[in-house]
């Protein structure tokens, strides 16, 4: 007696034109980092995130949106990070075009500190890790 009945396999057809319609789902994930050196800062250091945070496509130029941020906090809030310790947080962005092989991730803020990363390798996965120290 066999453990799995066998079942019938329905086909299902589709439209051709819905599926000509129909987008691939894709985002970008940027594992971020910040160490507060107490070689270069003395005392706590605030960071957060700003909503006019985005990724830039190096080749093509088109600017991608953050979508969510994962453990930081937004503007206008801050969150401070003892000397010695590293914060790690993640955004979330929307796809990169596919002829994108490198981006830069940058905040586009009216005053001083905002991160700027160039030169992102793009991956298959795009999962990416970066340091903003």
């Amino acid at each position: 007696m066999p453990l799995i009945e066998e079942t019938t396999k329905t086909k299902v057809d589709i439209d051709p034109e819905i599926l000509t319609e129909m987008e691939e789902e894709a985002q970008v994930i940027v594992h971020c980092s910040f160490y507060n050196d107490p070689s270069l800062y003395i005392g706590d250091v605030g960071v957060r995130v700003w909503e006019e945070t985005f990724i830039l496509d190096e080749q093509g130029g088109g600017i991608n949106k953050l979508v969510k941020a994962f453990g930081i906090v937004y503007q206008p809030g801050w969150y401070f990070i003892k000397s010695g310790d590293t914060k790690r947080f993640t955004m979330v962005f929307d796809a990169l075009p596919k002829s994108c092989s490198s981006f830069t991730l940058i905040e586009i803020i009216p005053q001083p500190g905002a991160f700027v990363v160039k030169g992102i390798k793009r991956n298959n996965s795009d999962i990416y890790t970066v340091r903003l120290d």
